[in-house]
């Protein structure tokens, strides 16, 4: 082992400038003599490009099994590359995944060319090269090799289509109060080479210059206690677009729905408008929402304490909240699967995005029984379940769950069982293949299913409040 590994071993993992300090005087050699071999070592690993004067996070091999090289990464970058630590914060402010779209408004990086300035797209490709962050279509994760145990897919993703819920909310009434022109208000939208969650020219006298209109421009958090370092890069982004020579006047405005005292001062001083939803849209409406954010934050354990909660707050939903409803149908009716789960005293877990053959796959529901393991594939749906999904799931993600749990102690001794629930049938081609499914193999692979045996799993249940939102909310096709 060498001086390098015996440190590294010894301290854990380090910049790249502290190892060669140590080195130096472990070797009894000069600062700059440590600094070449620590750059010319080899057997070690390295995350680059983030840090001031061309430093590097310098760990071994095996440290990266556990969580301190995100630890110290995210410490590094803090002290050393604040702007790429607001990425980094915001993946891990979100359950470790974060849509593209999301992503670039919680980054202090614009999103158009700016002279002497890395734009996002260059800043998160780097992310990706450094084997930090990986892409699926539309999102952002925290690499494997990172073991960030807390990532939750099903979390993250629920949580944005609840955003995007508030979000529309507010547009109705930024634009009822008159704060934005009726037809300007854009969600998503590049204002000063930043993106922002939403957007709209201001009519509203005090945001004029002359005969130019203002600008209302603004972002949300929400689902997660809320510091002042989370808040940081809004600020960042307002002071650096009212910098501009001839910016126009804009009212910043920060959606949330909980915030700590010291952040909320930190905002009040930057003159930052706090948009607390339960002031802006009502308590009964912020409590729903709070309800919702609790259940799905650690579904599983919400599960087995109440396990009818989920279908009192779509009772809720109804009432106050039925667009968002909506959007979470299929988010919802993974509960109904675990909800069956927990019946038959199933140990759960929900929403786990797994990586094998090379891939992430989001396992939906797995219920671990004493004897087995029951991996669920749960689609909520307004239409019935293609072919196309039927075989994806039987090519791609059986492998590759049998593979992971294969791997895993807790569960390799256990037999491995699939199912598959789609509130909404499925179509002609996929009945097809699902019965070749079932002659193809000597055992049947996966238990497909519909309508018809949810019900009876429900019936089975005694439980007439989940039979009754089968029957009126999941599996209608009209909602």
């Amino acid at each position: 082992m060498t001086a390098i590994e015996m440190l590294l071993n010894e301290h854990g993992p380090m910049i790249s400038s502290e190892l060669a300090r140590k080195l130096a005087k472990v070797e009894n050699i000069g600062f700059n003599t440590a600094s070449q071999r620590v750059s010319r070592a080899e057997g070690i690993e390295r995350v680059q490009g983030f840090f001031k004067s061309n430093q590097s996070l310098i760990f071994l091999p095996n440290q990266q099994q556990g969580r301190e090289v995100l630890k110290l990464l995210a410490q590094q970058m803090e002290l050393h590359g604040k702007k790429y630590w607001f990425t980094l914060n915001a993946l891990k402010y979100h359950a470790g995944t974060v849509s593209t779209d999301f992503l670039q408004t919680y980054s202090y990086y614009p999103v158009e060319p700016v002279s002497s300035h890395f734009t996002f797209a260059e800043v998160i490709q780097k992310f990706v090269l450094e084997g930090i962050l990986v892409y699926a279509p539309g999102t952002y994760s925290f690499a494997p090799r990172l073991r960030y145990n807390s990532m939750n897919a099903f979390l993250g993703q629920t949580l944005e289509t609840i955003k995007l819920n508030v979000l529309d909310n507010f547009k109705e009434l930024a634009r009822n109060i008159g704060w934005v022109s009726y037809e300007s208000f854009k969600q998503f939208a590049t204002y000063g080479n930043f993106n922002w969650a939403f957007m709209g020219v201001s009519p509203v006298r005090g945001l004029k210059t002359g005969k130019e209109f203002g600008f209302v421009i603004g972002d949300i958090l929400l689902g997660r206690p809320t510091y002042k370092k989370d808040v940081e890069f809004f600020v960042r982004k307002i002071e650096t677009v009212q910098s501009y020579k001839g910016a126009s006047r804009v009212m910043p405005v920060l959606l949330v729905d909980s915030l700590d005292k010291e952040a909320f001062q930190y905002l009040k001083e930057k003159g930052v408008i706090i948009g607390v939803i339960k002031e802006l849209f009502g308590e009964k409406y912020a409590k729903t929402l709070n309800d919702l954010i609790t259940i799905l934050t650690n579904a599983a354990a919400s599960l087995a304490k109440n396990p009818n909660q989920y279908l009192q707050l779509i009772n809720e939903l109804r009432k106050y909240n039925d667009g968002l409803l909506k959007n979470i149908k299929g988010a919802l009716f993974e509960y109904v699967a675990g909800h069956y789960y927990i019946y038959k005293h199933a140990s759960l877990d929900m929403g786990w995005e797994i990586v094998e053959n090379g891939a992430a796959h989001e396992m939906d529901v797995r219920a671990t029984f004493g004897d087995k393991v029951i991996i669920a594939e749960c689609k909520g749906r307004i239409s019935p379940t293609p072919i196309e999904d039927i075989n994806k799931f039987v090519r791609i993600k059986i492998p590759a769950f049998r593979s992971w749990l294969e791997k895993n102690d807790t569960h390799r001794n256990k037999s491995i069982e699939f199912e598959y629930w789609s509130s909404a049938g499925y179509t002609e081609d996929a009945l097809l293949r699902i019965e070749e499914l079932r002659a193809e193999y000597k055992r049947n692979i996966v238990t497909f299913l519909g309508p018809l045996e949810i019900m009876a799993r429900a019936k089975e249940m005694k439980n007439k409040k989940l039979q009754k939102e089968l029957d009126t909310f999941f599996f209608k096709s009209n909602v």
